[in-house]
C-alpha cells in the first residue's frame, strides 16, 4: 500500500550535489556522473539571488541536440532559474501532482531561504511505493 501521507522532509535527500553557474555542461555532466545525480544546484551568487537547477535533461536538450560544444556552454546559459520549490513539510500526494502538472522531475527542498534538501521523481516513487 502507498504512503501519501509522507512529506519532503521524509522523503529527500540531504546531500546535495551543487555547482557554480560560470562552469560548463561539460565539467555539470562530469560531477553528474561522479556523484551519481541527474541534477546539480547551482550556487546562488548573492543572498536572495533565487536557487536555479540544471539537469541532464537540460545538457541534453540545450547542448547535444543542439550540436554546442559542452566546453564552451556556461551552466548560467542552460540552466532553470527560477526553480520552483517545495517546503520541508509538503506531502507526497501534492509533490506528485506539482510534478505532474509543472513536468519536473527534481524540486529543491528550501526552509525559509536554506536549502535543506532535494525530492527526485525517483526518491517520490521509491518511498512512497515501498513497503517498510
Amino acid at each position: 500500500m502507498a504512503n501519501y501521507d509522507l512529506r519532503a522532509r521524509d522523503i529527500m535527500q540531504v546531500e546535495i550535489a551543487t555547482i557554480l553557474g560560470d562552469a560548463t555542461a561539460r565539467d555539470a555532466a562530469e560531477l553528474m556522473r561522479l556523484e551519481g545525480v541527474r541534477s546539480l544546484i547551482i550556487i546562488p551568487r548573492s543572498e536572495g539571488d533565487p536557487f536555479a537547477i540544471i539537469t541532464y535533461s537540460d545538457i541534453v536538450k540545450k547542448v547535444i541536440a543542439s550540436e554546442k560544444d559542452p566546453t564552451h556552454v556556461t551552466i548560467d546559459s542552460i540552466m532553470t532559474k527560477p526553480v520552483i520549490t517545495i517546503p520541508p513539510d509538503m506531502q507526497a500526494k501534492y509533490i506528485a501532482r506539482l510534478i505532474q502538472q509543472t513536468g519536473v522531475g527534481h524540486l529543491p527542498v528550501v526552509e525559509g531561504s536554506t536549502l535543506v534538501g532535494m525530492v527526485s521523481m525517483t526518491d517520490l516513487i521509491t518511498e512512497v511505493i515501498t513497503e517498510p
